[in-house]
Parts: structure tokens; C-alpha cells; sequence
């Protein structure tokens, strides 16, 4: 009887795609995740062992208690997840490196979004100073965060997400192989996109799953006179787009990759 209905709950569970959606910082992620699982998923998977999600306190626990980088322990969680035989989604703030997307993005759906990189800069900045809960929150200036470890790595998120290079400070020492080898993993992934043409990131992500998906609006910027305020000061914005160079040529690759696509 067991085995009987093991081969059932997998006959049902081979209905539905396997789906990591990498949820990059400030690019709409909330609000997809919800989206990607009511369109794909029944409701009561969330109760359930079928999904989950890269959980911020076990990797928090992890650093303190091991010793070892928090995203280390969130890349591991990842990991554990799409060796689940039956797990079917997952998301989550975790770096997707070339190296696990190549293991799995063949029994694996691998989806983002991208948000243009300085945009997302002010946002992060912004949304970390100003909001309520205390997890990296800051009150540092623009003028002092900019040359901080954390304004730097946040220039390079792309970069750290997806070139295998999660190091900022081995990035400037490979851009052009960081920009390559980011790109040519995000070209593995089931769909992704920018956040400037979610109309086409929506057509390509139905097309895929055989789906009718609706993006929400979450986690909006705080203070959004400060985000203004920095947009127009045009020496910010002059160092803001110098930190976020690597990031930018990745993203102009996706852009042109998805208006090519949908060109044709």
C-alpha cells in the first residue's frame, strides 16, 4: 500500500514544473513569488513539503553557529532543495552560480527578473534605511554608503548572483569575465527578463508553464523624496553608475537577449 501510494504522489507531482525563482534584491520579488505560485501551483502545496523557500534565520543561525558566509548557508538550503524528490518550487535571496544552475537547470526551471541596476541601487539604499524591520537596515548618508563594503557589493549584485564570483573585491579583476560568464548563466534560465518589459517577462513566463500569471505591487520604497533627491543630483548619479558598471553591462545583455526574442 505504501509504495502504491508513493508511485501516486509521484504520478501527481510530475503534473508540475520545478521552479527556483532566484529573487534578486529590490527587483519585484515579493510580489513574483507570489504570483509564479498562485499561477502554477495549488493552494495547500504551501502547507505542505512540495514548496518552500531559502529561510533567512536557519541561514543566519548557520553564520553564527558554523562560522561559515550566511549566503554560503543559503546556497546550501538551495541545494538541499532541488535534491528533493519532492519539492516543486522554491525562491528565495540566494546566489544562483553557474556551476549549480548547470547541475540542474535541466530538471529545474530557473527564473528571475532583472531591474535596471542603478534604479535598484537607490532602491536598496533607500528601502534599508527607511524601512521598519531591522534586518540590514542602516542610517548611513548616501555620501557614506557609497564607499562602504555594503554600497560596493550592492553595485555588483548581478555580478555576485550570477557569475560564480561572489567576492566584489575579484570582480574588478575580471570584469569581462564576470560580465561573460553571468550572462551565459542567466541564458540557462527558463525565463528572465527586466523589470522595464514585465508585459514580455509575463508572455515568456506563460508561454513556458502554460499559464495566466498576475504581478502584484509589494515592498515599495519607504521614502520615495529620498530616492528622488538622489536621481537628481547628477555627481551621485555619476558615482552610483561607476559602482553598478559590471552590473550594467549584464543587464544591457538580457535586455538585448529579450528585445531580440521579442522581436522575432
Amino acid at each position: 500500500m505504501q509504495e502504491i501510494l508513493k508511485r501516486q504522489s509521484e504520478k501527481y507531482l510530475a503534473r508540475y514544473p520545478k521552479i527556483f525563482f532566484c529573487h534578486v534584491p529590490k527587483c519585484a520579488g515579493v510580489s513574483l513569488s507570489k504570483a509564479i505560485f498562485s499561477a502554477v501551483y495549488p493552494a495547500f502545496f504551501k502547507a505542505t513539503r512540495f514548496a518552500g523557500y531559502i529561510d533567512l534565520k536557519a541561514s543566519q543561525v548557520s553564520e553564527q553557529l558554523l562560522g561559515i558566509d550566511m549566503m554560503r548557508a543559503r546556497e546550501s538550503q538551495l541545494i538541499s532543495h532541488l535534491e528533493s524528490a519532492h519539492m516543486v518550487y522554491t525562491n528565495g535571496h540566494c546566489v544562483a552560480r553557474p556551476d549549480v544552475v548547470g547541475k540542474y537547470y535541466k530538471n529545474w526551471h530557473f527564473v528571475t527578473v532583472l531591474r535596471d541596476p542603478v534604479d535598484r541601487f537607490i532602491s536598496e539604499y533607500v528601502y534599508n534605511r527607511y524601512k521598519s524591520s531591522q534586518w540590514q537596515k542602516h542610517e548611513n548618508d548616501i555620501s557614506v554608503y557609497l564607499n562602504s563594503d555594503a554600497g560596493l557589493s550592492s553595485g555588483m549584485t548581478y555580478a555576485r548572483y550570477f557569475s560564480g564570483v561572489t567576492d566584489v573585491r575579484n570582480v574588478y579583476d575580471k570584469k569581462n569575465d564576470v560580465v561573460e560568464a553571468a550572462v551565459r548563466n542567466l541564458q540557462r534560465f527558463s525565463v528572465c527578463g527586466t523589470l522595464d518589459d514585465m508585459g514580455k517577462w509575463e508572455q515568456d513566463f506563460n508561454a513556458k508553464f502554460d499559464a495566466r500569471i498576475a504581478i502584484g505591487n509589494r515592498n515599495a520604497t519607504p521614502n520615495k523624496q529620498v530616492y528622488n533627491d538622489i536621481a537628481d543630483d547628477p555627481l551621485l548619479m555619476q558615482r552610483i553608475r561607476s559602482l553598478c558598471e559590471v552590473d550594467q553591462r549584464i543587464y544591457d545583455a538580457v535586455k538585448t537577449a529579450s528585445m531580440g526574442s521579442h522581436a522575432a
